[in-house]
């Protein structure tokens, strides 16, 4: 009779899914900063007395992005611990649809990326053709 070795090629890749999942949070702290910076712009360089439509499409733009960064710092911390008894118990039984959440996740995460990258972008150019030119002169 041969005595099998414990796969421990798996619960490696558990290990690095679970890595991934806690980077995963580092990425909403910083994409929160990132809105918070997007509204610190649009609070400084609106100009006085004027109330743009766009701007108002800016705040609810950031707003709902902000949401599903909440929504995001509550999944990832449930599927962390969906995923932890999971890593040193490999006895356990395992169903595969933790594969479809950290895919979910993962989809989620880049499409929140993209969303703030292309808010930043429609932002400084907003706010850019709001400020006047600077005219320099040479003495």
């Amino acid at each position: 009779m041969k005595t099998l070795t414990p796969d421990t090629e798996l619960e490696t890749e558990l290990q690095e899914v679970y890595i991934q999942a806690t980077h995963w949070l580092q990425d909403i702290s910083f994409l929160e900063t990132e809105t918070n910076f997007f509204r610190n712009i649009l609070s400084r360089y609106q100009p006085e007395g004027i109330v743009e439509p766009r701007k108002k499409e800016f705040e609810l733009k950031i707003q709902t992005q902000e949401t599903q960064l909440a929504q995001m710092k509550t999944k990832i911390p449930l599927f962390l611990a969906f995923l932890e008894p999971y890593i040193g118990d490999l006895k356990k039984e395992m169903h595969l649809d933790f594969l479809d959440q950290y895919n979910a996740l993962q989809n989620e995460l880049d499409t929140l990326f993209a969303g703030l990258r292309s808010t930043k972008k429609e932002l400084f150019d907003y706010t850019e053709s709001i400020l006047l030119p600077i005219k320099i002169t040479l003495p």
